[in-house]
């Protein structure tokens, strides 16, 4: 069972304790009567795709471009070195990362992020390395025109500098790629900015010599590697293409495709990228470009490698042969995307689809109040989150006694409710009508018992997802534990959950005017069910859960003791006497 299904089926299973008393100490309410329409959008065009020498493809044909007859197409011709040997690497090093560019392709073939540390069994303690071995398409360019392609993978570009240094502050530092075609006037100019303390990068290109028609088509690669201390089911569940334009986000998850298989994300896109759990590379239209430098679509074709797939982003060539992009090489943290432009931020994947608008804001604000607190209290992550715990139990406080209090006064007039569901047992309408009136003269809501306590499941629901997918806990401990995004390896946090749920419940059940068999057997089930569910949980989110039930501990004492006052009452026999109940 998926990790989303295991959480839905825990939230269904804790919602139904919040509505068991409701449901057996109410009478039955009266039911009540219970697409999303996607803008169509035109793919810009139909991305045409190269043969690689690990799998053969059809190149479909780019609709719309303006295509001269074949005769008048010129595409001078790259020849490929027969044998690949040593080639001059630049190096571009900055106290966020270390990067390093090939000759041939000018292709992206190594970037470590110095600031992480893998977590990966083979390279654990090592900066964060995001391309793959062997990778020969990061960032590689290809030209199509027609059915015509100039691959320019295997081009020999020649580098301004062999090496660049930046600092943490200054000037943004340029390096420069040229291709010059020996036997014609071909000629690509490739030039990246370097800016000290970000991840973004600025890339502009230019076309000489030709006449600028048809597609150009990026490389990103064939999936980035994993850093995670599970690669397999890093690859599995995170290791994905996507892009955002305005239909919204599209993925295509590489370990779902076989060899050979494609896939084709239509367009127009705003950003295309490749992601793992916590990492990306992604290449973003610059926030003042216009719109017809959109991406037209993302073709993505299965390799032979396990969990291993060709992207290929298409986008238009400009009138003058130019074209400009921000690529960004770096963490999934939330702030640096947002201030890249586009929504990034969207790149990070918080659960269902439908459930985002919801999810992410909420997700981002309990984020950055944990960030806050971290910084103002100088706690470990551990502390922070049994602080945050506990005051959330204290801002519900009122809520949840306003709850409980609800549920007494339910509990209270079973009498009356039993007597006018025997005299109106016929007659629903009536005694739907005498039940209302019942609620109104004793002044209870009748859903004031369960709707208060249902205000921490939101809270429990985006906490899983900041664990899943927020890199701020990636690889932090605490006390036993090795890493707060990862299941507890001794089970010590998830059996202290359930103890702490089957402990509530118990003090519950025994201050009870009446002991109900169903309520019971829930007393031993539940919590037992929720700690299979949250075994493979992040230990964050069991931990957060733990203390906000262990919070709840006098308020629930205190609670039992008023309810034990309120069964020695007599019970109520006259429908017009209000409960006596503490406010």
């Amino acid at each position: 069972m998926g990790m989303e299904k295991r959480l839905v089926l825990a939230i269904v299973l804790m919602m139904a304790v919040v509505f068991v008393v409701n449901i057996l100490f109410s009478p039955p309410a009266p039911q009540r009567p219970a697409g999303e329409q996607e803008a169509a959008l035109a793919p810009a065009e139909t991305l045409a795709t190269p043969r690689t020498e690990e799998v053969e493809r059809e190149a479909p044909e780019i609709v719309g471009a303006q295509v001269p007859a074949q005769e008048e197409l010129a595409l001078p011709a790259v020849s490929e070195p027969t044998e690949l040997g040593p080639e001059d690497t630049v190096w571009v090093r900055s106290p966020l990362y270390r990067l390093a560019f090939g000759e041939r392709g000018a292709r992206l073939i190594s970037a470590e992020l110095l600031e992480f540390e893998s977590l990966a069994p083979d390279s654990k303690g090592e900066p964060v390395q995001l391309v793959p071995p062997l990778a020969e398409d990061f960032l590689t360019h290809r030209w199509l025109v027609g059915d015509d392609t100039l691959d320019l993978g295997l081009a020999t570009f020649e580098a301004a500098r062999t090496e660049l240094h930046l600092g943490t502050i200054g000037e943004p530092q340029d390096l420069s790629f040229v291709y010059q075609h020996p036997r014609a006037s071909f000629r690509l100019e490739l030039r990246y900015t370097f800016h000290p303390g970000s991840y973004v990068i600025d890339l502009e290109g230019r076309l000489l010599g030709v006449q600028p028609m048809g597609w150009w088509t990026l490389g990103l690669g064939a999936g980035l590697l994993s850093n995670a201390w599970d690669p397999e089911g890093d690859y599995k569940a995170n290791l994905a293409f996507t892009a955002k334009g305005l239909g919204g986000v599209k993925s295509q998850k590489i370990g779902g495709l076989e060899a050979g298989e494609g896939a084709n994300l239509d367009g127009p896109f705003d950003w295309v990228a490749v992601r793992t759990k916590y990492f990306a590379i992604a290449v973003v239209l610059p926030p003042d470009a216009d719109a017809e430098r959109r991406f037209g679509g993302l073709l993505i074709t299965g390799l032979p490698q396990p969990y291993r797939a060709e992207g290929l982003a298409s986008f238009p060539v400009g009138r003058d042969g130019s074209f400009a992009y921000s690529i960004y090489v770096g963490p999934l943290d939330p702030g640096q995307l947002s201030a890249v432009g586009h929504e990034l931020d969207q790149v990070i994947p918080y659960g269902y689809k439908w459930l985002q608008p919801i999810l992410r804001p909420l997700a981002g604000a309990i984020t950055a109040a944990l960030v806050w607190m971290r910084n103002v209290l100088h706690l470990s992550y551990g502390w922070i989150l049994i602080l945050f715990g506990i005051g959330i139990r204290v801002v519900l406080f009122p809520l949840y006694q306003k709850s409980m209090r609800s549920q007494m006064a339910t509990m209270r007039v079973q009498p009356l409710m039993k007597e006018i569901q025997n005299k109106y047992k016929n007659d629903p309408q009536r005694l739907q009508q005498e039940m209302v009136k019942l609620y109104r003269e004793h002044k209870i809501n009748p859903l004031g018992g369960c709707l208060p306590m249902l205000l921490p499941f939101p809270i429990l629901i985006a906490l899983f997802f900041v664990f899943r997918d927020t890199i701020e806990f990636r690889g932090v401990p605490f006390l036993w534990l090795p890493d707060l995004s990862r299941p507890d390896p001794y089970y010590i946090v998830p059996l202290l959950m359930g103890a702490s749920i089957f402990l509530l419940q118990w003090i519950g059940q025994r201050s009870m005017p009446q002991t109900n068999p169903q309520m019971k057997m829930m007393m031993w089930v539940m919590p037992v069910m929720l700690v299979i569910l949250f075994l493979n949980f992040a230990s964050g989110l069991n931990l957060y859960y733990a203390t906000m039930n262990l919070a709840s501990l006098p308020q629930q004492l205190y609670l039992a003791k008023e309810r034990r006052a309120a069964a020695a009452q007599p019970a109520l026999a006259n429908p017009k006497k209000p409960l006596n109940l503490k406010s």
